[in-house]
């Protein structure tokens, strides 16, 4: 006996569509997240006069891979409101780590986005609050730095279980690496379909060796 044909009221009419229900990207996810600003504070720590050109070749070479990237992206409006920080000032000559995370974070304060804020139900209760990779890390570029592929990238508020992130970089990345996917990596539960607390970051992002 033959089987019966399938019926146009089978289960299958409930199959998602994927044009429906596009699998998010980094873009995607920081279009969502819905913040006004978005991007990394990159701090230039090294003012040697050979420096200045490659300092300036590592700020075109990020802003030109973004626009790029943004640009072939689902979501190309995102490059309205990225705001990626470089920061020149030569007093940051040589600064230790520990002294650059405590400037990030007298930053961070500055614009009203410290982590933690008092609970609604119990003010004597802090909470924390995402906000975004924008506050959380930030990128020393260093002489090693603008001498290799590589920068550091460092945690502004180093958790309380991960003590030695004090005056120590986080990871190193790729220059090529600074950027929508690294951003989004570094994880924000406000992503409505990837939302998420940071973990790990791909070791494609990662730079190996240095």
């Amino acid at each position: 006996m033959s089987s019966p044909p399938l019926s146009d009221s089978g289960s299958d009419i409930f199959k998602p569509d994927d044009d429906e229900f596009p699998e998010p990207t980094p873009e995607t996810n920081i279009r969502d997240c819905g913040y006004p600003k978005w991007g990394f504070v990159i701090y230039r720590t090294t003012y040697s006069p050979e420096s200045a050109s490659k300092w300036d070749q590592f700020k075109a070479l990020v802003l030109s891979n973004l626009r790029k990237c943004i640009a072939d992206s689902a979501a190309p409006e995102i490059l309205q409101n990225m705001d990626f920080i470089f920061v020149d000032d030569p007093s940051l000559d040589n600064i230790s780590i520990a002294d650059l995370q405590r400037r990030f974070r007298t930053w961070v304060e500055s614009v009203a986005m410290l982590p933690f804020k008092p609970s609604q139900s119990d003010p004597q209760e802090m909470v924390y609050v995402p906000r975004g990779a924008r506050y959380e890390f930030f990128i020393m570029v260093d002489e090693l730095a603008l001498a290799s592929p590589c920068v550091k990238l460092v945690r502004g508020f180093p958790e309380p279980e991960n003590p030695d992130e004090v005056g120590r970089e986080h990871a190193k990345v790729w220059h090529i690496a600074v950027g929508t996917e690294l951003y989004d990596e570094l994880g924000d539960p406000n992503a409505p379909y990837t939302g998420r607390y940071y973990r790990s970051l791909p070791s494609r992002l990662v730079a190996q060796g240095y």
